[in-house]
């Protein structure tokens, strides 16, 4: 297999490094003063590396260029002894220790590489730390979109001018200088290394930065008029009343507070902080196959095991998503045709936009010009640097929702596939509620006519291409993490509807119908949903288990029935909950503390996987995977020691997972006051009429998506208390 002829080859490669000037090495260094002891230690990392410095060499045959002359003057400062020349070959992998356990990563010493700055025959060298795939010259695996999680990453440290087909050629002329890999057929491919930076800020740097400076000068300015209105106690001005409007200290009381809305349902709150919280959850798993693991090997038998449960059904969290935004759309908007209220269709849709886009402008702008002076690493290329690209190229997609349907493995900010789709899905919510209102039998026809379609189109579109429900599929003997499914079938709107019309008939059901239940009725629909989600979890599991075979009756069955029975059951427990006959759940999802944190999943979806991705990026440790990781994980140190690494945990041991999750609704508290508020208010000062006394009237709901929500415009809007 593949990988197994990478692990021999690295292996040999490695030890033939170490082995090729061991010869020449003192095994006792001088134990007189500090010189002498810098002197042995450039012997070591000299002799040691003895194999990459020819690598070097072969630039200068092959040529002339930039690079060469930069690594012509760092070959002669070598020579000559140079400290920052020795430490750039230092900065290099060297032997790499767990190869058995799945270590095929290793990074090296990025700050020793970047630190490394020095001049010879006035020539100036600055170290750039690249990594690059080592593997077989004619892999046999077909190509697939995903991660490629057995492939060999190994670090170089190279003079700043030379680009990645020249690390490639260092790393080949290596490896072929070395007679006992040499015959093995492994070529250096896929080099990526992280940029240097640089002092000049571009055009669009420029510009954003400018942008985001004016609307923190704007934000502190409306802050100090509401602090100076509140201590005068006097009759403000109207200029001075809208500008208060804008207050961090005024919109972070709105959005800390636990008031009780008598217009929200409670337990919904709940139920969308702990589904956001799963959404982290998930997303943090899959990082694992890209940061350096030691034992990458013990993660894919954990995959399989009952352990892992609890990340193999992750993904269910986004229907509930999708079933509550339906819910709220289709419930509040058919109380307000009920009322008797006229909707401004256009202005429907618009205030939709306007509460979604504005916000998601503000992060791909962030991500295109300004996230790169945020950070820098050995994974960044891969983490941060490819989607910079991508938004600035694709952002437009973003902008009409569509980035689902066109080219999506290209779709800058991957995770807001779900803003596209519910946006989507929120366009066709008219055509269903609007019946339902007008003519309710014919309307109820229309939506089980879509209903069942939104259900049986997935498993016939699975069965015909032979999708899988997985959102990854784990290839073991090629060491592939396939995303395959998650493009082709995962994201796609059709397979996402049910969930969602399933919202809607329950905002109906909500809205129209009043019926008591008697215990017994209520006992068994806790009993069906107990049933219908343990059904899911452990079918879910089968479906990822590394033993299970691919078969398509099965994957249509499991299409046909996992999300409906999902959509289902909590249907039920946001049923339960709102009418009494939640108990003890429906007191847990109504907590205070759920309110807050509620009113920031929307900021916090957009924002968790950028701060995932930094911190990836980053990371310049290998992490310990053990079987509580994602909930326990510790964060480790990194000693390096001749080239071989020790891995012990800081004393804080602190929870990876929930520095992801303590960081993202941070960051959301801060975006919000600065960015989602004042887009409100914007938006209700420039699109809402204040001459309409009862209105529908379109806000941003926490469930990344869209509350319907009835409010009255009161004489007094402009004061406040």
């Amino acid at each position: 297999m593949l990988f197994h002829r990478n692990v021999l080859g690295t292996v040999l490669f490695l030890t033939s490094i170490q082995s090729f000037g061991s010869a020449s090495m003192d095994t006792v260094p001088p134990i007189h003063g500090s010189d002498e002891t810098r002197e042995w230690i450039k012997r070591i990392v000299g002799s040691l590396r003895q194999p990459w410095i020819e690598g070097f060499k072969s630039v200068l045959h092959t040529t002339e260029s930039s690079c060469a002359t930069e690594v012509a003057a760092l070959i002669q400062a070598m020579e000559s002894g140079h400290e920052w020349a020795f430490q750039m070959l230092d900065a290099s992998s060297g032997l790499q220790t767990g190869l058995m356990k799945g270590n095929f990563r290793d990074v090296g010493l990025y700050d020793e590489c970047v630190e490394a700055n020095g001049q010879y025959n006035h020539v100036n060298i600055r170290g750039k730390h690249c990594m690059v795939s080592l593997g077989s010259a004619s892999p046999t695996s077909p190509a697939v979109i995903g991660i490629d999680y057995l492939r060999i990453l190994s670090s170089i440290c190279v003079p700043s001018s030379c680009n990645e087909t020249q690390v490639e050629q260092i790393v080949n002329a290596t490896v072929a200088n070395i007679p006992t890999i040499s015959h093995l057929g492994l070529e250096a491919s896929n080099a990526f290394c992280a940029d240097v930076g640089s002092d000049d800020l571009s055009a669009g740097e420029i510009y954003t930065l400018i942008f985001f400076l004016a609307v923190a000068v704007f934000m502190i300015a409306c802050t100090i008029c509401d602090f100076a209105r509140r201590h005068k106690q006097t009759e403000a001005s109207a200029v001075m009343n809208t500008l208060t409007k804008f207050s961090l200290y005024t919109n972070a009381l709105a959005v800390l507070s636990t008031k009780v809305e008598s217009d929200t349902f409670q337990s919904i709150q709940g139920i969308r902080v702990l589904s956001m919280c799963w959404v982290i959850l998930g997303h943090c798993f899959i990082g694992l196959f890209i940061r350096p693991v030691v034992n990458v090997f013990e993660v894919v038998e954990w995959a399989s095991s009952w352990t892992s449960l609890y990340i193999q059904a992750a993904p269910f969290a986004v229907e509930t998503f999708f079933l509550v935004s339906g819910f709220f759309t289709a419930h509040l908007l058919l109380k307000a045709l009920k009322s008797g209220r006229q909707i401004n269709w256009p202005m429907f849709y618009l205030h939709r936009y306007l509460r979604i886009t504005p916000s998601f402008v503000v992060v791909m702008l962030f991500v295109s010009f300004f996230i790169n002076r945020f950070g820098n690493g050995p994974l960044w290329k891969i983490w941060i640097g490819d989607h910079v690209e991508i938004c600035k190229k694709n952002w437009w997609f973003n902008m009409l929702y569509i980035q689902n349907f066109l080219k999506p493995e290209l779709m800058c900010l991957l995770h807001t596939w779900y803003l596209a789709v519910n946006m989507q899905l929120f366009w066709l919510s008219p055509i269903v509620i609007y019946p339902l209102y007008r003519w309710p039998k014919h309307g109820i026809r229309i939506l089980g006519l879509v209903l069942l379609a939104s259900i049986f189109i997935p498993p016939i579109v699975l069965g015909i291409n032979g999708y899988t429900n997985r959102t990854f599929t784990m290839h073991v003997d090629s060491g592939i993490l396939d995303f395959g499914d998650l493009f082709n079938f995962y994201i796609p709107t059709y397979n996402r509807a049910s969930a969602y019309f399933f919202g809607m008939f329950l905002g109906y059901d909500v809205a129209t119908k009043k019926r008591q239940l008697t215990k017994v009725n209520v006992w068994i629909n806790w009993a069906a949903t107990s049933v219908l989600l343990l059904f899911c979890m452990c079918a879910t599991h089968f479906n990822y288990n590394n033993a299970f075979a691919y078969n398509r009756v099965l994957e249509v069955v499991l299409a046909l029935t996992l999300r409906p029975c999902w959509s289902v059951a909590i249907a039920w427990i946001i049923y339960a909950c709102t009418h009494g006959y939640g108990g003890p759940i429906n007191s847990f999802l109504s907590m205070p503390f759920f309110r807050p944190l509620s009113r920031l999943s929307f900021s916090t979806y957009l924002l968790h996987a950028l701060i995932q991705s930094k911190r990836s990026a980053v990371a310049q440790t290998p992490v310990v995977f053990s079987n509580s990781l994602i909930v326990s994980l510790f964060l480790y140190n990194f000693r390096c020691s001749t080239c071989a690494f020790e891995i012990q945990p800081i004393s804080s041991q602190i929870h990876e997972y929930l520095i992801d999750l303590v960081l993202s609704i941070v960051a959301a508290f801060v975006f919000t006051l600065f960015f989602e508020s004042p887009l409100v208010v914007l938006e209700k000062i420039f699109v809402s009429s204040k001459s309409e006394v009862n209105r529908v009237t379109l806000v941003r709901g926490t469930d990344n998506g869209l509350q319907v929500k009835e409010e009255g415009i009161r004489k007094e809007s402009t004061k406040k208390d």
